[in-house]
């Protein structure tokens, strides 16, 4: 069989951040990708003006303390190449705790946008069964008022339609998937 590789100029890659890069802000891991694209020497497009910045777009800014296990960037590339190729050099240009899991080519135009995205995070054994109970006590719920207090005001959401679903697995990790509208979402604290 005869396989032609096929070059892009936007490439979609999936990537985890793990243990202390969690502490890392979103800017500061958009300055990190840029180091690293610039040792991987993958060829990144520019943006026009008078301030040209690489091209490159997270699906999603991910929040200080959160390990992200499979978050999405797409680059734009000022010449093609395979996305293997990107994502071969990009893994070996990585530092600890940053793992590249895969590179797909993708049509330009429109960024890509997270339509949900999935938290995890894990229960204390002693208070499993209040979070089961207090879980079904959600999922049973049409809506679930919640008020946020900022300085300057009070915010009142409905947190329920914004989960799809969630449950407690047989490990004790509470995870939820959450659905994210052009006009926001909830956060997941």
């Amino acid at each position: 069989t005869h396989h032609r590789m096929t070059t892009a100029t936007r490439v979609r890659l999936r990537f985890a951040k793990r243990g202390d890069l969690r502490l890392v802000s979103h800017h500061d891991l958009l300055r990190c990708l840029e180091r690293m694209l610039r040792r991987a020497e993958v060829p990144v497009a520019k943006t026009q003006g008078f301030n040209p910045r690489p091209k490159i777009v997270f699906t999603l800014a991910l929040g200080l303390g959160i390990e992200g296990r499979r978050e999405v960037v797409e680059i734009d590339l000022a010449e093609p190449m395979e996305p293997p190729e990107v994502l071969r050099r990009l893994t070996a240009a990585a530092p600890p705790g940053f793992d590249w899991l895969e590179a797909e080519a993708v049509p330009t135009g429109r960024p890509a946008h997270a339509a949900a995205v999935q938290y995890t995070f894990d229960v204390p054994a002693e208070r499993r069964d209040a979070a089961q109970a207090s879980l079904e006590r959600f999922l049973a719920s049409t809506t679930w008022p919640y008020t946020r207090h900022r300085p300057d005001r009070t915010v009142a959401v409905d947190l329920r339609p914004f989960v799809l679903d969630a449950a407690i697995d047989a490990a004790g990790g509470l995870w939820f998937r959450m659905q994210i509208t052009p006009t926001g979402s909830a956060r997941p604290e």
